[in-house]
């Protein structure tokens, strides 16, 4: 079976509500280790930055899903192509403390301060990506409903 990783960048919209991030982290979890899809999910400034790996006809079908929840709008293809191996192998779907994105940690990947994964490259998608996988150990969970505590910046720099 070959491997296929996508990742793409959505806007919420005005139908999500606060607890919704929450629920949408428990259905992709439940949902994707059903079909052995792996990933990570990053959100902040209202904009989703996803990941998902696995089989191409699993990866395709879980991004149909997500672009027919209504919580969801503006959705890019910001790459997808075919992978040696998982980057986040064990993680059904993995939310990235939102306190990981410093205003350095964003100029690294994006033209301007604000995180905005809509209007990032393919290839700064990747490259941040990338880093997250390299770096998944030291890089914490943020829990639904519950913010990660200190930043995790000088720990992914200092590497």
């Amino acid at each position: 079976m070959s491997l296929y990783r996508l990742i793409y960048a959505s806007r919420a919209s005005e139908q999500m509500k606060p607890d919704d991030l929450g629920q949408i982290l428990e259905a992709s979890q439940r949902n994707n280790q059903r079909v052995h899809v792996s990933g990570m999910l990053l959100f902040s400034s209202r904009e989703f930055l996803q990941c998902l790996e696995g089989g191409r006809e699993a990866v395709n079908a879980t991004y149909a899903r997500i672009l027919g929840d209504p919580r969801h709008e503006a959705a890019v293809i910001l790459d997808y192509r075919e992978v040696a191996r998982r980057q986040f192998g064990g993680w059904a779907m993995h939310q990235i403390a939102h306190d990981w994105l410093s205003r350095q940690a964003i100029l690294d990947f994006s033209e301007r301060e604000l995180f905005s994964p809509t209007r990032m490259s393919g290839a700064s998608a990747c490259a941040m990506v990338e880093e997250l996988a390299a770096r998944r150990t030291q890089v914490p969970a943020e829990r639904p409903g519950q913010a990660a505590a200190g930043s995790v910046l000088g720990r992914l720099r200092a590497g």
